[in-house]
């Protein structure tokens, strides 16, 4: 404070300054603090919304804590040091009056004398009142040329102004101009809000598109759009998804471009431009993105989607294992017509394999496991008809287990299977399980007649030999007798012979006890009656299978009519016979001419190519000859065997005889087969080692010489057969005769018969 002898001028132009200085170190202060927070403002709004200009985000809460808390601590600083230190600090009136003297030399230190000499309490001081009343008197003079401007440097305050001063009028400006801005300006940098800066564009994330993968092979139905939950989602891995948002194409500028940016947890980076799909629909326009990353998507993935300045960060979708059907058994179950007694509940349980193939009408249940619980399971069956059943499966309390059960299977079919896990995931491709049936076919009968031809007496047997075959076994055959006459059907005979482990049967329909014993109508000539078998299996699960064999009809002829058929085949078997023992001649004469002249050693020994043709013509005539001896053998045998047939027909006819069964079966039936088993045999045989021989011509002329002789004993053989034959033929006419002779005397008494009922009848007349 001023003396309180100092002038009273002095007093005030020291007070003045003291003021001015205080007040110069407020604003000095405030300046400085005004403009670290409008920079900071400022260059917080420039890192905040800036980076939203070229399509990046706001800053972080963290990074805008981290600016406030600078911001803080700066103007704290700013405060404690600049303003409240320095307002602290005392300014005694000799400091101030130095501070005058410094920028007013013309003082010449009279001021600073005056207010140090005043000073209150001031010993020691050696000078004259009468100089220190002029000094003192001379610097309060001199008071009215002292400027206090001139004590302070105004470049500081000028430069926090230039500073503070533009930045506050554009903080003005833009309060003014957009009140809206600079209050989410402001509320963002002091943390009250973190709501977002406003967009030109605006996205909006809709979800991802993802195929139904289902067990119907109806491909029509639309995708799954599977929404963002917290900004994220949960996909399939191998599955190939289509990211869909929308673009807001009304109050909003719409982007001409779409792009994802994407980081898979490997660390792969990259981007994809998304394509505009359709038309502005309900004021958004859509935008797909059907590419990598999401196309076959084998690991989790995170999204950034960036349209002008707007942009969708952070989502992210997570790869997870599909549900997979790790083992697949078979239990199957027997129809019941096939299940032995005592049979358990399975019959046969396997795994799954291809080509499996079950029995028709059995129980199948198919048995699962999952990788995973399962949550559901879409099951569709198909049988080969194109029936389609849709079966809800059986979950065991785990849910790694499921069963399906088939009843009754009778066609081929497919079990298609779609597994999903308790949050809906699928499998990304449905297992399909393919089970054949083995139908249970009808029974294949095949029967025949022994010993009967085309027609037979009224009072023949006929045999009857069946074979039977089935999968699983033959419950019944029966073989029917059903005569014919000009009337129509009449009753028919049955019977049921029995089978032996493989299938045949044999049974002998006996006309005659037929007739007798009233199963059958009498049975006259002229008239037929048919053979058929009828066989049954133990198939109960439809329509019975029965199956019929050919029908044999056969004509009831007349024993002397039966006979007269019999002889006109045994005229074809002669005739047979003459043509067989002519080709044998030939064969003969071929092996003889063979023998002179075929096997003569090549006219140059030294031709080897003369003497290799040589040897192939000799060897392909003497292969004709054992061709030719193979085809009389077989000849030969054919009619001992029809001869062999005619036998058994007379005796199944009941029209044989002692001595007709010997003519035949012994005079030349069994010749026949005794000449081509010993010298017919004998000479095959010999042909077979003149082939063998033929390059060494002496030894192929004697094996030829002994084939000759051969030919020669069987020519003798088959021609004595002949000869019998001849005979049996005469004793035939002679039979014909016979019957002729009947013939004619019961058409003679017929005729008598008739003339006598006429005599008798005109005698009444």
């Amino acid at each position: 404070m001023a003396a309180r002898y100092l002038d009273p001028r002095l007093s005030s132009l020291l007070e003045s300054l003291r003021h001015r200085v205080r007040r110069y170190v407020v604003w000095d202060s405030l300046l400085t603090v005004a403009a670290v927070i409008l920079s900071a403002f400022w260059i917080g709004l420039a890192l905040d919304y800036l980076p939203v200009q070229l399509g990046g985000t706001e800053m972080p809460r963290l990074a805008r804590i981290v600016l406030l808390l600078v911001v803080a601590v700066a103007v704290v600083g700013i405060l404690v040091t600049m303003l409240l230190g320095r307002l602290k600090r005392p300014l005694p009136d000799d400091s101030l009056a130095l501070l005058v003297e410094r920028h007013h030399p013309t003082l010449g230190g009279r001021l600073v004398t005056a207010v140090q000499l005043n000073e209150p309490g001031r010993t020691g001081d050696s000078h004259s009142p009468k100089l220190l009343k002029e000094v003192h008197d001379q610097a309060a003079a001199a008071i009215d040329q002292v400027d206090p401007n001139r004590v302070f440097r105004w470049e500081p305050l000028v430069r926090k102004a230039m500073v503070a001063g533009p930045l506050a009028i554009f903080a003005l400006l833009f309060l003014v101009i957009s009140p809206q801005a600079f209050g989410r300006a402001a509320s963002r940098l002091t943390l009250l809000s973190d709501e977002p800066w406003p967009r030109r564009a605006h996205l909006e994330m809709v979800g991802v598109e993802l195929p139904i993968v289902s067990a119907s092979e109806d491909e029509s139905s639309a995708p799954e759009l599977i929404e963002f939950v917290d900004k994220t989602v949960r996909l399939p891995r191998g599955s190939s998804g289509t990211l869909r948002i929308r673009a807001k194409a009304v109050d909003a500028e719409l982007p001409v471009l779409c792009t994802v940016y994407y980081r898979t947890d490997s660390g792969t980076r990259g981007q994809s431009n998304m394509r505009r799909v359709g038309r502005i629909v309900d004021g958004y326009q859509s935008f797909i993105l059907d590419g990598p990353p999401l196309n076959s998507l084998s690991e989790s993935v995170t999204l950034d989607v960036r349209g002008l300045d707007d942009r969708l960060d952070d989502y992210r979708i997570e790869s997870v294992e599909p549900p997979a059907i790790t083992e697949m058994k078979v239990v199957v179950r027997y129809p019941d017509y096939l299940r032995g007694e005592g049979s358990g509940d399975i019959d046969m349980e396997t795994d799954y394999q291809s080509g499996l193939r079950l029995r028709e009408g059995s129980d199948v249940t198919l048995v699962a496991s999952s990788s995973v619980p399962v949550g559901q399971c879409d099951v569709v069956v198909k049988t080969d008809s194109d029936e389609l059943d849709v079966l809800q499966p059986a979950y065991s309390d785990d849910r790694r287990q499921f069963s399906l059960t088939l009843d009754e299977i009778g066609r081929a079919t497919t079990v298609t299977i779609v597994p999903r896990d308790v949050d809906g995931i699928s499998a990304q491709a449905p297992y399909r399980y393919f089970l054949g049936v083995v139908l249970d076919e009808p029974p294949e009968l095949e029967m025949r007649l022994d010993g009967i031809g085309s027609a037979v007496t009224p009072i023949a047997r006929i045999p009857v030999e069946a074979i039977v075959t089935d999968d699983y076994g033959i419950e019944r055959l029966e073989i029917s007798a059903a005569p014919m006459s000009l009337e129509g059907e009449a009753k028919s005979a049955n019977m049921t012979p029995q089978l032996n482990r493989d299938g045949e049967g044999k049974a002998e329909v006996d006309l005659r006890d037929m007739v007798s014993d009233g199963r059958l109508e009498e049975i006259v000539p002229g008239g037929a009656i048919n053979i058929i078998g009828e066989a049954t299996d133990y198939y109960d699960l439809g329509s019975q299978h029965l199956t019929r064999s050919e029908v044999f009809r056969l004509q009831i002829v007349k024993p002397e009519e039966l006979l007269a058929l019999m002889e006109r085949r045994e005229l074809g078997l002669r005739a047979r016979l003459q043509q067989t023992i002519d080709e044998m001649r030939n064969l003969r004469e071929t092996i003889d001419l063979l023998r002179r002249r075929g096997l003569e050693p090549p006219k140059d020994p030294n031709d080897e190519a003369e003497r290799t043709r040589q040897l192939q013509v000799r060897r392909l005539r003497v292969q004709q000859s054992g061709l030719q001896a193979s085809k009389t053998a077989e000849e030969l045998s054919g009619i001992a065997a029809s001869l062999d047939d005619i036998l058994k027909e007379m005796v199944n006819n009941r029209v044989d005889s002692i001595d007709r069964r010997e003519r035949i079966g012994n005079g030349v039936r069994d010749p026949l087969r005794q000449i081509v088993e010993q010298p017919l045999q004998r000479l095959r045989d010999q042909i077979v080692e003149l082939e063998r021989s033929v390059a060494e011509p002496e030894k192929a002329k004697e094996k030829a010489a002994e084939a000759v002789q051969s030919a020669e004993d069987v020519l003798l053989q088959l021609t004595a057969v002949l000869d019998k034959m001849l005979d049996l033929e005469s004793y035939n006419e002679i039979l014909d005769r016979v019957r002729e002779l009947i013939d004619d005397q019961e058409s003679l008494l017929e005729d008598t018969k008739t003339e006598r009922k006429k005599r008798t009848l005109e005698l009444f007349e």
